[in-house]
């Protein structure tokens, strides 16, 4: 009866034991079908995007190529070869589809993925994907069936086994067993306690030991960090500094160098640093022949008991033996009161040195340039005052002519327009004398610098360029006059720069600008050349700019004139702006009669534009248009002929 009760309870055990075995072995298995459901899917996305890739490489050639159709049959027969592709779609940067392969009757999940085929940088076509996962769905089938299976028959075997054990073995050695069991696992659970007990108290020793651990290990790092932090920062300013700097120890070993003197003295770094400092050519003569080092400047500078700081001035040899000048300064590094080595700072003034023999040479010659200078300009005022009294005289046997009224007007005119750079040429002449004058107290003061130097040759560059261009402009203007013919400049043809002509003509017209805000540009390629008429253009710029100032704004106004030179075919367009106050259509088509002015209260003269056409029109062979609006600036538009015929 006993052993029909035992044997029950063994029977449930063994079902029950088959119930859970089955249970988990249907649990790895639904872990092992994800896992491989997964590991499927990612191996077919993975395949896709290969697959578009694929595609991509194969499809550059023809998109390049223009040829629509060779993709669109690419498209086709790739979908065709691979069941596993939905849809297929080719799409244009536009956004149109250029082809495309769609397959029916295919359902279930599908995977969508996307590539772009670019050629430097430019998007050509997108290529989107949709792949079936059908194929993946039918090995998980066949995968599952077969999993539940294994599990069942597993299940069956192990319950076999484990049903046919408990029938054989003896049931009271199993409960002996079980009682022995629980006296070893009490007897266990006392040690465990008792080992609880003691990995608990080492613990609390380890936790205590291990804070002050941390905490030592914490202030470490701090101290190392801000270490860094200070031998970073002092390496970064020696590094920084203009000046070449390095050290010496108590031996008269260097323990550093500055970038700067690395570079100034051409060594590197390993070559110089745990060296002696008489190692190295550091100071010699002015010929590169090395001091002893008894006679070493710096050397004895740092021998010396109770160094003080020293400075002086020599020359120090580089590593390719060259030699510059260099002013130095030694200054004792002091620790405890005991001298520990020597900072010496130099510095190259090489420069400085040519620059004070240079400045003795061109003072000695200064004063006799600048009166040579000085008499030339004044020679040419006489030549212009004389050259205004025959224009005046001129003028008053053409006011007694009825026959040539209109000229005498002229002549007030070209008077006017020599006036600006005869009182330039003054102005910059006033200006070069005073600036001179203050150069030589400076210099006789001793208080002379470099940048004083400077300035003033500044100055005489740009005083002389302004008194030669104006003297230059004006010379023009007479010879126009004396040949009674407006529109004829004197000036020979020449190969010149468009632009950087202009520039030198808006630079004579500075004294009329500066007293206004407008702002001038010229847009033009600095390449443009042309081989013409140069002084042509610079009446042609000179009347636009002083009839802008004069008539296109009002009192106080700002604006910007502009020009805007290009070639066009054979011909040069030659178009200047402005956007003051426009004058109406009617005078607009009277603007270029002689003696026809809108303002002639200001003193207009009316013949600034008159010039202009005859220049255009006889000189250049060209055309001149004028564009206006009331409140919307004037515009005229110079066509001609890049060469001009005739000439060189």
């Amino acid at each position: 009866m006993h052993a029909g009760r035992q044997q029950g309870k063994y029977n449930k055990a063994v079902i029950a034991f088959m119930a859970v075995l089955f249970v988990f072995l249907l649990l790895a298995d639904i872990l092992i079908a994800r896992h491989q459901r997964k590991f499927l899917t990612e191996a077919a996305e993975s395949q896709a995007r290969r697959d578009l890739q694929l595609i991509s490489s194969s499809l550059l050639d023809p998109l390049l190529a223009g040829d629509h159709s060779r993709v669109g049959r690419f498209l086709q027969q790739w979908g065709s070869e691979h069941p596993e592709v939905v849809r297929l779609v080719a799409i244009l940067p536009a956004g149109g589809e250029l082809a495309s392969f769609r397959r029916s009757g295919v359902e279930g999940k599908s995977f969508h993925a996307e590539q772009r085929i670019r050629f430097q940088e430019e998007v050509l076509l997108t290529l989107e994907l949709a792949a079936s996962f059908r194929a993946v769905e039918e090995v998980l089938g066949r995968l599952h069936w077969q999993l539940g299976m294994a599990s069942f028959l597993l299940t069956a075997i192990a319950g076999f086994v484990a049903w046919l054990t408990l029938e054989r073995l003896a049931i009271i050695p199993l409960e002996k067993e079980i009682s022995l069991r629980l006296a070893t696992e009490k007897e266990l659970a006392v040690a465990q306690n008792e080992l609880e007990a003691r990995v608990r108290a080492r613990t609390a020793d380890l936790e205590e030991a291990n804070v002050l651990l941390r905490i030592e290990v914490s202030e470490r790092n701090a101290a190392e960090s801000e270490l860094a932090r200070l031998h970073r920062r002092y390496e970064l300013i020696l590094n920084s500094a203009g000046e070449g700097i390095y050290g010496l120890d108590a031996e008269g070993r260097l323990t550093f160098v500055n970038r700067a003197a690395l570079e100034m003295l051409g060594f590197s770094e390993e070559a110089l640093v745990g060296k002696k400092l008489h190692d190295f050519h550091h100071h010699v003569r002015w010929d590169g022949s090395a001091y002893p080092e008894e006679e070493c400047p710096i050397c004895h500078a740092f021998a010396e008991s109770g160094m003080q700081k020293q400075a002086g001035e020599g020359y120090f040899g580089r590593e390719d033996g060259s030699v510059f000048s260099a002013e130095f300064l030694c200054s004792p590094i002091e620790e405890g009161g005991k001298n520990v080595g020597l900072v010496v700072v130099f510095e190259d003034i090489t420069l400085r040195k040519q620059a004070e023999h240079d400045l003795l040479e061109l003072t000695d010659t200064l004063e006799q340039r600048v009166a040579e200078r000085t008499a030339s300009l004044n020679a040419a005022n006489r030549e212009l005052r004389e050259t205004l009294g025959q224009l005046e005289q001129t003028q008053a046997q053409l006011v007694h002519s009825e026959k040539m009224a209109a000229l005498g007007d002229l002549v007030a005119g070209v008077a006017h327009e020599i006036n600006t750079p005869v009182g330039v040429g003054v102005t910059a002449a006033s200006h070069l004398a005073k600036e001179t004058q203050a150069l030589v107290e400076l210099y006789e003061g001793g208080t002379m610098k470099r940048s004083d130097l400077a300035r003033y040759l500044d100055s005489c560059r740009e005083a002389t360029k302004l008194i030669l261009s104006n003297l230059n402009r004006a010379a023009a203007l007479i010879r126009s006059f004396k040949q009674v013919a407006i529109d004829q400049s004197g000036e020979g043809r020449r190969t010149f720069f468009v632009k950087e002509y202009l520039e030198e003509v808006c630079l004579s017209l500075r004294p009329i600008l500066k007293n206004t805000s407008h702002r001038l540009e010229i847009n033009c390629a600095p390449e443009l050349a042309l081989n013409s008429y140069p002084g042509a253009l610079s009446q042609i710029a000179t009347n636009f700019i002083t009839n802008s100032i004069t008539h296109a704004y009002r009192e106080g106004e700002s604006g910007c004139l502009r020009f805007d030179i290009s070639l066009a075919g054979g011909n040069v367009l030659f178009r200047y702006s402005d956007d003051g106050k426009g004058i109406s259509e009617a005078e607009a088509r009277h603007v270029f009669d002689p003696f026809f002015t809108t303002n002639r209260e200001k003193g207009g003269s009316g013949l600034g534009l008159h010039i202009v056409y005859n220049i255009v029109t006889q000189r250049l062979f060209g055309t001149i248009e004028c564009e206006s609006k009331p409140g919307s600036g004037a515009s005229f538009l110079i066509v001609f002929p890049a060469v001009i015929p005739g000439g060189s």
